[in-house]
Formats: structure tokens, sequence, C-alpha cells
């Protein structure tokens, strides 16, 4: 199973009469961290841009165990503690969930319905990308390598197109 990394618009709706209840719980919880203009105004809405293959579930899991090392903790530990600087790398699921191109530090989940939706800061999401240059220089795992150069890439479209990122696991 591979994760993909969409750079597209959301698919929701934003007219007022559909109502739609994600997009409304989204469009609170960015007028909460100040991106509410960004977020209704700036966003891309409208053109898809690509699909980037991130890899498997298993290399994902092998780059957040080799983060949270590089952190000097235990992905478990830093699971159940949030103790990580590499919060939007260890704590957000990274196989499903959003990044929207604007920055926040912390990644938050909505549910609604009986549908949890992970969302994160891409800005934020390529500064920890950014802090394992070295370790990735040092990685023998080149699936690893791999993946954190696909995340990188889609994150840095993500921003450039101001596309939210959505991931996928196929």
């Amino acid at each position: 199973m591979t994760i993909q990394a969409l750079i597209q618009p959301l698919d929701i709706s934003r007219n007022k009469e559909d109502n739609d209840p994600f997009y409304r719980q989204l469009e609170i919880s960015m007028q909460g961290l100040g991106h509410l203009i960004p977020f209704k105004e700036v966003l891309n809405w409208d053109a898809p841009i690509t699909t980037i293959e991130l890899g498997d579930a298993q290399t994902l899991h092998n780059f957040k165990k080799r983060t949270a090392k590089n952190d000097g903790v235990l992905l478990f530990y830093a699971k159940l503690t949030k103790g990580t600087v590499y919060q939007h790398i260890v704590l957000h699921p990274n196989d499903r969930g959003i990044y929207l191109p604007f920055r926040f530090e912390d990644p938050f989940y909505m549910k609604v319905g009986d549908k949890k939706t992970w969302i994160g800061s891409a800005v934020r999401l390529q500064e920890e990308l950014s802090w394992l240059e070295i370790a990735m220089s040092e990685e023998e795992d080149d699936s690893i390598v791999n993946y954190w150069n696909n995340l990188k890439e889609a994150c840095a479209l993500c921003i450039d197109n101001v596309t939210p990122m959505v991931l996928k696991t196929m």
C-alpha cells in the first residue's frame, strides 16, 4: 500500500447553502489560528497540481522511528507524551489527513460525525523536514531518505502553489 500526497484543492463545498460541516469546522479552526482570510481567499480551490508517491506504510513507520530517535526519544514515547519537536512528522498520521500551506505550530484533528481528519501545517512540516538534513545525509536506509525527499517535494509544492496536500493510502 502506497502513501500518496495529492496536491489539490479540498473536495468540500464552500457554498453557505450547502452547509458542509467539514468546511464550516475547518473554517472556524483556521479563524482560531489567525488564517481565516488566507484560507477563504488565497487557498487554491480550483486547480489540482500533481500527485507524489511518498512510499509505503512500513517506510513511513521507519521514518517516524528515525525522526523520534533524532530527537532522542522512542517513537512510542514521543506519540504518548507529545514530547518531540517533530510534532507534524510524529503526531500527524501522515498516511491520511491534510496539510495546509499556512503556519501553525501543532497538528490537530477534527471530528465530523464519526470521521476523524488530521490537519497539519505544511510550513511547519517543511521546517521539521529541514531539521533532519544531517540525519538523512547519514541514513543508510535509502527508502527512508527517498520518503523524506518525496515529502519535502510535496511540502514545497503545497506551499509554493498555496494548495492543500491531501494524504491518502492507495
